[in-house]
């Protein structure tokens, strides 16, 4: 299955890119939180999309100890970094032109 890019980004990963920068740096999320908030039917985009940001620096991906249905649970969490939040992709994609 092709994936359709714009700019440096697949269109899923620059929904989830968005949606980290519209919340800030530091701002915790969990894959299914991302997934449920974009409408996607599986957390598989978010995971994706989170892996390519993580791998460019410009997010942070780490397990934390969370509350769920009254139980202490281990989870993964991410969240945008400064230099995510500095990252314009369109201007990279206009650079690359």
């Amino acid at each position: 299955m092709a994936t359709k890019k714009t700019g440096t980004m697949t269109a899923n990963s620059r929904k989830v890119f968005d949606y980290l920068k519209g919340n800030g740096v530091g701002v915790k999320f969990t894959h299914k939180e991302v997934a449920d908030a974009l409408g996607f039917e599986t957390t598989a985009a978010v995971v994706g999309s989170v892996t390519g940001l993580v791998n460019k620096e410009l997010a942070v991906r780490e397990k934390e100890t969370r509350t769920v249905d009254g139980k202490e649970k281990e989870v993964s969490v991410f969240y945008l970094t400064q230099k995510g939040m500095e990252y314009d992709p369109d201007a990279v994609a206009a650079d690359a032109e």
